[in-house]
């Protein structure tokens, strides 16, 4: 088995999010990406009612909402950064330490994989995917075995959304008479004289 250069590659970016995922830890490894996410969200809702803040410091609309973007990302992740090293020593000191590091390590070497696969999806999407040493990489195989897996787990979980969307415009519909109902209004409104005085 001849490893490319590609293969090379994969197995360093392997090793180097495993070995990170050890020395971190599960609680920082998972809880510094979950921060993110949620310092993300954070600035999308906070941004505007935190930029009203700044109008009478900073003339520019556009100004204000990027300073407080930046502001509302920064204050969460220091935030949670607190949360996380109060977590982590609570987990140092009961004793679950080496399984936070292993449990960390193993997060690191999904998180690697998730990586790999979609570098692997972008490759496919250019002229990358011609390099020779692409095409004869030993890890291209399994790849793109990956791609496709996680490929038909997103499309699987876009096909339930319209389910639910439907359901719940079903529930907001307002009632349509029903085969009954609808005859009898019909004749109602083609014989007025029939109707009570």
């Amino acid at each position: 088995m001849a490893l490319t250069w590609v293969d090379w590659l994969c197995i360093a970016v392997l090793a180097m999010t495993t070995l990170t995922g050890l020395f971190r830890g599960l609680i920082r490894e998972a809880l510094g990406l979950a921060s993110w996410i949620v310092a993300l969200l954070a600035a999308r809702w906070f941004s505007e009612p935190v930029a009203d803040l700044f109008s009478g410091l900073i003339e520019s609309p556009d100004g204000r909402l990027v300073l407080a973007f930046v502001l509302v990302v920064f204050v969460v992740i220091l935030a949670c950064g607190l949360i996380i090293r109060l977590m982590h020593a609570a987990v140092e000191w009961v004793g679950m330490g080496l399984f936070n590091r292993f449990a960390g390590a193993a997060f690191g070497l999904v998180k690697g994989a998730a990586i790999l696969v979609l570098v692997t999806i972008l490759i496919g999407l250019t002229p990358l995917a011609q390099l020779q040493a692409w095409q004869q990489a030993e890890l291209r195989p399994e790849l793109e075995r990956l791609r496709d897996w996680s490929v038909g787990q997103l499309l699987a979980w876009e096909d339930r959304l319209p389910a639910s969307t439907s359901s719940l415009e079903s529930l907001s519909a307002p009632d349509e008479p029903s085969a009954e109902t609808a005859p009898e209004t019909l004749r109602d409104s083609a014989n007025p004289d029939t109707n009570p005085e």
